[in-house]
């Protein structure tokens, strides 16, 4: 085989193999990787979303005309099936690079939060209310909840030196954290993030 033949073979060979990757590799989409957060139709967060995308701002067209039609007086039916319309785009959206991320997570998506059940404890951080979560938390069980984050972590070290009353600064770490973690995109029931948030930011029934 001579040079020019090879070096065409060659070329052919890597041109099929990058074929071949491309079409094993297809782009994950938003509805391929938050599977358990899309939201249907039919779901009762439509109003909530609607109300915070008044309130905020978006990079996808359609999700501006929903929050333009939103601020007219009795548009609301009509703004939330455009806020739909926009969201259900998003879900097909690849999302590497994707400049609608922050959308799908404030406008599109069910939060932790959003998914969980019970009494949310949202009492400030001088609240006892705070002391039971946190007594929970100093016997954390890995198996059944999942490894902590950095931050809980750290905090159950602190607390295997601290007694029940603890003080406000303590409440506050776990409080603090709650907070942050509402807001994540919901995951799945068996989440560690998900099943540590029904744990400890829950209020004791």
């Amino acid at each position: 085989m001579n040079k020019l033949a090879f070096s065409a073979a060659g070329a052919a060979g890597v041109g099929g193999f990058m074929l071949f990757k491309d079409r094993e590799s297809p782009e994950i989409t938003f509805e391929q990787r938050y599977k358990n957060a899309l939201l249907t139709s039919d779901s009762n967060l439509w109003g909530s979303k609607l109300t915070a995308l008044k309130a905020g701002t978006t990079a996808h067209s359609k999700l501006a005309e929903a929050a333009q039609k939103g601020k007219e007086n009795d548009k609301d039916a009509e703004a939330t099936q455009l806020l739909k319309e926009g969201c259900f785009l998003i879900y097909k959206e690849p999302i590497k690079d994707s400049k609608y991320l922050e959308d799908f997570k404030k406008y599109c998506s069910k939060t932790n939060k959003d998914a969980g059940t019970g009494n949310w404890n949202s009492d400030e951080k001088n609240n006892e209310s705070w002391n039971s979560s946190l007594d929970a938390l100093k016997s954390h069980g890995a198996a059944q909840y999942g490894e902590l984050d950095d931050k809980l972590s750290a905090l159950k070290t602190e607390l295997s030196t601290k007694t029940t009353p603890y003080d406000d600064t303590t409440r506050d770490k776990l409080k603090g954290w709650c907070e942050e973690v509402q807001a994540h995109i919901f995951e799945g029931s068996e989440s560690k993030e998900f099943k540590q948030q029904e744990k400890y930011c829950r209020k004791a029934s």
